[in-house]
């Protein structure tokens, strides 16, 4: 009887100790796991994970979250998030829409003024439409400068004919870094797409009336996790500009959304820094539908990558206003040097 209990005791420990180490559950993509863009096996059903396949097309992008640009380990045992995709057009309000950004580090010699209300500046010149500063035009001082939440900040004007308008992208990542979405990297009604349309945009709030609602090619919700390619059209005031639009063009994983930029012709072009300088991670609204929560970035080397929806990297926002606008000159934004500016 003692040799029965015995032995009933030591596989009890046996199987206890198998089952804690097998593991179980769905495995997720981790926060700093390659996402190659290609081709090969696709998974089976949204909700099956597959191997990363081995196809150097695509590094990872890093999860920024240092000032300094180096690259922090986020947290590897996030808390999976079930696959809820939202719907494709929805765009609701912000539930705090008096929320206080995180102020930056204003550039050296840059009129500032926190608060909301900008210094006033001196116009010293004519003015000249904005689309004439486009990057077609002046490739090597292709830079406006607009009100930002009290501040004058440089945007590239990277081109004078995006959807019969002049495009604008934020020069330097903004100050706070931020996350895709909780799970899936469906562009439409993401947690940065409706960042970058109720609370972003109310601090371009003294140049808002210039800026139009612009059809944007987007990925299909329905393409993440087959490898799919299928692109929809939304109409939004704010976005992320895509994998196409700088430059990568013959990715596997992804859909061609819009037509590519001269401007990321150059590929130094793609690197972002934050004001201070620091090279950093910055977000496309590309999803790599290899998967169902990988979006696409640029690293700080200029790389493109992807990465889990959940991790925080820059954002760059782009947006459009009508080529006829008219910038200023003044010296009074950099002292010494003569920079445009839009006010509304």
């Amino acid at each position: 009887m003692r040799r029965h209990c015995r032995l009933i005791a030591i596989l009890t420990v046996l199987l206890l100790l198998l089952t804690a180490c097998g593991g179980g559950g769905e495995e997720e993509p981790g926060d700093f796991e390659e996402f190659p863009d290609a081709g090969g096996t696709v998974p089976d059903s949204e909700d099956a994970e597959t191997p990363v396949p081995e196809n150097p097309d695509a590094e990872a992008v890093p999860d920024e979250a240092s000032v300094s640009g180096e690259v922090t380990p986020g947290d590897t045992d996030a808390e999976t998030v079930p696959d809820d995709e939202p719907d494709e057009e929805t765009l609701p309000v912000t539930e705090n829409p008096d929320t206080e950004p995180v102020p930056g580090e204003p550039e050296e010699g840059a009129a500032q003024l926190f608060g909301g209300v900008l210094p006033e500046v001196n116009i010293v010149g004519e003015g000249v439409n904005v689309g004439e500063l486009s990057y077609e035009v002046r490739p090597d001082s292709c830079t406006v400068y607009l009100p930002e939440d009290g501040a004058y900040v440089p945007f590239l004007v990277l081109t004078a004919d995006y959807a019969g308008n002049t495009l604008l992208l934020r020069r330097d990542v903004l100050p706070e870094v931020r996350p895709f979405n909780n799970y899936s990297a469906a562009y439409p009604d993401s947690d940065i797409d409706r960042y970058l349309n109720t609370e972003y945009v109310q601090y371009l709030d003294a140049v808002q009336p210039l800026i139009p609602f612009v059809d944007i090619a987007v990925t299909a919700p329905d393409a993440l996790g087959v490898s799919g390619d299928a692109v929809q059209t939304v109409s939004r005031e704010i976005f992320l500009l895509s994998c196409t639009e700088t430059g990568f063009t013959d990715l596997v994983n992804a859909g061609k959304e819009g037509g590519a930029l001269s401007y990321f012709g150059v590929p130094e072009h793609r690197t972002a820094t934050r004001e201070n300088g620091a090279a950093v991670s910055w977000w496309l609204r590309t999803p790599d539908t290899y998967y169902l929560s990988a979006a696409y970035g640029i690293g700080p080397d200029g790389s493109l990558g992807s990465g889990n929806a959940y991790n925080e990297n820059g954002v760059r926002p782009a947006f459009c206003v009508p080529s006829d606008t008219v910038a200023f000159p003044t010296t009074d934004i950099l002292p010494g040097q003569t920079v445009y500016f839009l006010s509304a």
